[in-house]
This record gives C-alpha cells, sequence and structure tokens, in this order.
C-alpha cells in the first residue's frame, strides 16, 4: 500500500513537472495565458489541444464562467492566440467527411451534410466562392474557418 502510494505520488510529480515545462509561442497573448489559465490547469492542457476560433472562444467563455478573470478584451486576444497557434490542420473541403466538416468548421449536422451533399453532386469545390454557394449553410460560418479550408 505504501508502495502504490509513493508511485502514484511520483506520477503526479512528474506530470505536475511536464506541466510546468511547457513553453508557450511568443504573443501578445502569452503571458496573460500563462497568469490566467495556469491557475486552475497546466498549460500542457492548452499545448496538447486544437480547435477552431469559435470553440477556443467558447472554452475561454466557459473558463470566465467558472472564474478566471478576463476583461472582454482579454478575452478577444486570448481567443486570437490560441486561434493562431493551436489550430486544427486545414481541412480539405473535397476529401472530408460530414463529421470532419462539423468539428473543424464549427458546422451543424446538417450544414455539414448540405457541403458533402453539394459536393456529390457538383464535384469538387475549387475555390471559396464556389464554398458559399452551398444552401443552407451561413457563409459568415466558412468566412470565419477560411483559414483552415483547403481544396
Amino acid at each position: 500500500m505504501r508502495i502504490s502510494r509513493t508511485l502514484a505520488a511520483g506520477c503526479m510529480l512528474a506530470v505536475t513537472a511536464f506541466a510546468d515545462d511547457v513553453v508557450l509561442p511568443d504573443g501578445k497573448a502569452k503571458t496573460l495565458i500563462e497568469n490566467t489559465c495556469s491557475e486552475c490547469h497546466g498549460l500542457d492542457r492548452i499545448a496538447e489541444t486544437t480547435m477552431s476560433s469559435g470553440k477556443w472562444r467558447a472554452t475561454v467563455s466557459s473558463m470566465v464562467r467558472k472564474g478566471a478573470t478576463l476583461s472582454p478584451e482579454e478575452i478577444d486576444t486570448v481567443v486570437e492566440y490560441l486561434s493562431v497557434y493551436f489550430a486544427p490542420d486545414k481541412i480539405n473541403v473535397n476529401t472530408a467527411t460530414a463529421q470532419e466538416l462539423q468539428n473543424a468548421l464549427d458546422l451543424s449536422a446538417g450544414e455539414a451534410g448540405a457541403v458533402v451533399r453539394y459536393r456529390t453532386a457538383n464535384g469538387k469545390f475549387k475555390n471559396f466562392a464556389d464554398l458559399q454557394k452551398v444552401p443552407g449553410v451561413d457563409a459568415k460560418k466558412f468566412a470565419d474557418g477560411k483559414d483552415q479550408i483547403a481544396f
């Protein structure tokens, strides 16, 4: 029993040491994130996560509701930083499944399905303008994810 506790304590120290070793990329919100986010969890959680801008905004807003102290301007700065440095890889709208489109571009299941149906009926998208022709999808969602889209 004593060995188990010692082993568990050693593992916790190793995890904590790893979390403390995370170095975020230089940027406008680096210090703000280090000071605010590390109050509740290690920076490794951030470094291991990639999300779209919309999902980062939802996550940061959730953290603020749970007690993180950020002004609205600071929230914008943090979301912008996270969206640049911890964004998912680009998604190819000509080969992605509906689920992949939904996750990467913050589309609803119906919108992602509409993209796949349109692509099947009309052929591959050649550019951003082609993608904006998909009926039933808010073009703003494509504009928000433009940096994550590949053809």
